[in-house]
């Protein structure tokens, strides 16, 4: 079995032991990494901001200082952002590249790493770190690893280099104790006294 297939299993296994968790089968796919809605208004916001036109026609624009992106329920936050735009223009960046503590959030899922990149038109992430790891916590669970790939419209996960996983137990809910009886209370002088 291959490792990227062993990895999916693994988290599928995990996952579908909860109780918390959706019944079919799409519904376990969607959260198993991050996945974006494709039509949903994209937002960039920054300290500064440089746009660029490069020889070819491609247009970019450079983000720099408090980056925050958000599309749909996914945010990204980062210190330094590229928007690539396609030669005709589209209104959406066919990629972004970002870098400097990357974080990509949604719902319980957390995504950090050095540098990140996302395809708008391949409609993948990646998320990997120089001289550290990348990694994904879901809820109380965890994935570390060289490099984390996502594919954002199906909403699956793949990662690579030296993997780690940890699926924590969730804390049982601590059972309803009745207090004891209380003894029947003895009245002084009864009892055959």
């Amino acid at each position: 079995m291959r490792p990227a297939a062993a990895l999916v299993l693994v988290l599928g296994l995990a996952l579908a032991a909860r109780a918390d968790e959706p019944k079919s089968p799409g519904d376990a796919v969607d959260r198993l990494g991050l996945r974006f809605t494709p039509d949903a208004e994209l937002v960039i916001t920054s300290d500064e901001a440089e746009g660029r036109k490069a020889e070819s026609g491609q247009e970019s624009v450079i983000f720099s200082k408090n980056v925050r992106a958000s599309q749909g329920d996914m945010r990204l936050a980062c210190d330094w952002l590229e928007a690539v735009y396609p030669k005709v223009a589209s209104g959406r960046p066919d990629r972004i590249t970002a870098r400097g503590s990357v974080v990509m959030t949604q719902g319980t899922n957390q995504a950090t790493c050095t540098e990140a990149s996302v395809d708008n038109v391949a409609c993948t992430a990646e998320c990997k770190s120089e001289g550290s790891r990348a990694s994904l916590r879901r809820g109380l669970d965890d994935i570390e690893a060289n490099a984390i790939y996502f594919d954002l419209c199906k909403g699956t996960v793949r990662a690579v280099g030296d993997v780690l996983i940890r699926v924590r137990e969730r804390p049982a809910e601590s059972p309803k104790t009745t207090a004891p009886a209380a003894e029947p209370a003895v009245e002084p002088g009864a009892g055959g006294e």
